[in-house]
């Protein structure tokens, strides 16, 4: 087995996959307490020394992540990518850069200690509008130009990957609804449900286009 077919192989886009979900969930949470971090200095107007060594930490940890996951990064034979392919990569990574840009802008916005996603509590009604014209007018008109874009391999894999999230909320919000009315969990919090089903459509999506 030469090394062409190793890094063409099945296991090429499992790796990418697993590497990319990883090292994603990692920077994301330590990008998360570097904001919190920061906008607790900025609140209190004074950096103490131990702020400082987290803040210093955190920022060479995101790097060291992110240097690790280039270096263990599986590179494949050059192939030629068709244009639709091309654009429907560049419109994914347009799409996630609006999200995480709406993200932590939202994160910045709750009360020290807060998880503003799971918050109801109040926020700037600017931030909010801001956050509405991103998620109700732009993101729909990227993904119907994305859907527009891709061919029909990748069309059913979306697809499927809807069908699977789909169920999971079907099942999964009346059962939660049903089970807290017995007194058995909290009250349902639909940022929760929401964030599973979109974890596990993503989850799926990635499995059946890399796996």
């Amino acid at each position: 087995m030469t090394k062409a077919d190793l890094e063409n192989g099945p296991t090429y886009g499992v790796r990418k996959a697993i590497i990319a979900i990883i090292a994603g969930i990692m920077i994301l949470f330590l990008l998360g307490v570097l904001f919190g971090l920061t906008k607790a200095m900025l609140d209190n107007g004074a950096m103490s020394g131990i702020d400082f060594g987290i803040l210093i930490s955190t920022i060479l940890a995101i790097v060291f992540i992110a240097f690790g996951a280039w270096k263990l990064w599986p590179i494949a034979a050059p192939e030629p990518i068709a244009p639709s392919a091309k654009k429907s990569r560049n419109l994914m990574i347009f799409v996630t850069g609006i999200g995480f840009v709406m993200g932590m802008a939202f994160a910045l916005s709750g009360e020290p200690g807060d998880i503003a996603l799971f918050s109801n509590g109040p926020i700037n009604p600017t931030l909010a509008a801001s956050i509405l014209f991103g998620w109700l007018i732009i993101v729909p008109l990227v993904s119907w130009v994305w859907w527009k874009s891709v061919d029909e391999h990748e069309a059913a894999i979306y697809l499927q990957s809807s069908a699977v999230a789909a169920h999971v909320y079907f099942f999964l919000a009346p059962s939660w609804w049903l089970a807290s009315r017995a007194g058995w969990v909290p009250a349902q919090d639909p940022m929760i449900v929401c964030s599973i089903v979109i974890a596990v459509w993503s989850a799926f999506w990635l499995y059946r286009k890399y796996a």
